[in-house]
Order: C-alpha cells, then sequence, then structure tokens
C-alpha cells in the first residue's frame, strides 16, 4: 500500500503543479486579449485559488461517496476511497503550501525589499510570519492526519468522509479570492457568494464535528456528551485540533461580512486571500 500510495501522490502532485501553471497561463493570455492590467501575483494568486476550487470539488464528490456508503454503520462499514483520496489530500497539501509560496514570492519582486528578495532565508522567513497558521495547517494535515487517515486499521470510514466534505465550501471561498481580483468587491456576485461562503463554511467545518458525534451517538445509544467521554482522548484532542482553526476563519469571514454590510472597505489582508 505504501508503495501505491506514494505513487499515487506523487503523480497527482505533478498533476496540482500542473493545474496552477496552466491556469496562470489562461488567466494571463485572457486578461492580455482583453488588455486588462493585473499583477502576476493576482494572477498567481487566481489561478492558486482556482485549483484549491477543484481539489474541494474532488474532495467533496469523494466524501459524500464515501458518507452515503458507510452511514449505516459509522465505525465498521469500508469504502475504498476513504484512503485513497487520502493520499492525493496529502500532495495537494504540499502543492498549496508551494503555491503560496510563489504567490508570495512574486509580491516581493513587486514591492520594495529587494534586501529580503536577495536571500533566500530572508523570503522563506517572511512567508512563513505572512502566512503562520496556514503553513501549520498544511504541514499539519499533510505529515501527521493524512498518515492517521491512511493507517486505520479500517475503522472509521464514515467520519474519514465526513472530513472530505469540509470541502464543500471551497469553491466559494476561492470564487472570492477571483471575485476580488477582478475588482468585483462590491457587486451584488460578492455579497451573494460571501453569504453562501459563510453559510457552507459553518456548517461543513465547525457544524460538521457536532454532527459526527451524534451519528456515533446515535448507533451507540449515546448523547453527545456520552460520545466526549466514551472515545478516545486523541479522538478529541485530534478534532478539536482541526477546529479550531475554523473557528478564527469563520471568525474573520463573519467580521468581514460586517465591514461589508457597514459599507466599509475591505482590505486583502483582512481577507486573507493574498
Amino acid at each position: 500500500m505504501l508503495v501505491e500510495g506514494a505513487l499515487l501522490s506523487g503523480v497527482t502532485l505533478v498533476g496540482w503543479i500542473g493545474a496552477f501553471h496552466v491556469t496562470t497561463h489562461s488567466f494571463t493570455r485572457y486578461l492580455k486579449s482583453r488588455k486588462w492590467e493585473m499583477s502576476r501575483q493576482h494572477i498567481l494568486n487566481m489561478s492558486e485559488a482556482v485549483v484549491s476550487g477543484l481539489q474541494s470539488v474532488v474532495s467533496s464528490v469523494c466524501g459524500v461517496l464515501v458518507v452515503v456508503s458507510c452511514g449505516h454503520n459509522v465505525m465498521r462499514a469500508r469504502h475504498s476511497l476513504s484512503t485513497q483520496y487520502a493520499w492525493v489530500m496529502a500532495s495537494y497539501f504540499l502543492y498549496d503550501t508551494w503555491a503560496m509560496y510563489q504567490v508570495h514570492l512574486s509580491s516581493l519582486k513587486e514591492g520594495s525589499s529587494s534586501s529580503v528578495r536577495s536571500d533566500v532565508v530572508g523570503r522563506l522567513k517572511s512567508f512563513m510570519q505572512r502566512r503562520t497558521l496556514l503553513i501549520l495547517h498544511h504541514l499539519v494535515l499533510a505529515f501527521i492526519l493524512v498518515p492517521i487517515l491512511i493507517y486505520r486499521d479500517g475503522i472509521g470510514d464514515f467520519f474519514v468522509g465526513c472530513f472530505y466534505c469540509v470541502e464543500l465550501s471551497g469553491p466559494f471561498t476561492n470564487m472570492r479570492v477571483v471575485l476580488s481580483r477582478l475588482g468585483l468587491k462590491n457587486t451584488r456576485w460578492y455579497t451573494a457568494n460571501g453569504i453562501l461562503m459563510i453559510t457552507t463554511f459553518t456548517c461543513c467545518r465547525v457544524l460538521v464535528f457536532p454532527y459526527m458525534y451524534l451519528c456515533y451517538g446515535s448507533q451507540h445509544g449515546l448523547g453527545l456528551w456520552g460520545v466526549v467521554r466514551s472515545i478516545p482522548l486523541h479522538c478529541n484532542l485530534g478534532c478539536l485540533l482541526i477546529l479550531l482553526p475554523q473557528i478564527h476563519w469563520i471568525r474573520l469571514m463573519v467580521r468581514g461580512a460586517l465591514k461589508i454590510s457597514r459599507g466599509q472597505h475591505i482590505t486583502e489582508a483582512e481577507e486573507k486571500i493574498d
């Protein structure tokens, strides 16, 4: 399984990087044909968003298939996609860390930090300072959570499917990037997308945790707190580790939505989209 999984990760890693370059080339040609001026950083940012949206769709489809197939027995029912897609997801998080770094490098080249641009250590340090939470999020998922998903002894495919379904909010999160870069922040499209983004993010990345606990409890005659007390501590801690960043990001989204409703300007830093 290790050899096949590593091969799958390698192939899909090449695929993610290839999709990023193809999307960047397509955006560049389209903007040039329309005679629209846009910085290289923003083009790369949109390309990263498009590939991220693609991964979100694929992950969500896999998640729904696993959840529907395994809902009758949340602990013992099996589906091959629960393990196979974990290898794909690992390659995506490594790719996305690389893609974020490419966007960061582009922002440095277009800025005035020449001393930082010429120093590899300085570039890496500034990147880690700027995207600390996302980098930690990606590395923890790729090197800690993914191995757990793969080496589970065939237990809990239903919950793995629920985990994949958290990406249902991804298309709307990434569409915000594209709309923002195209200068459409003050349109109904941006507002409608924001509402859908917050709604799906709350349901799929926050409420999914009590949903999983309740599903387990319904098949074992336990309430929500009974599940918390009965399952292993590392399961509760793992869920908490994943949940906390989601709460932080939903807080940022709601704060941004409130500013927009008051007619205030939302900066790129506040959107956390670059």
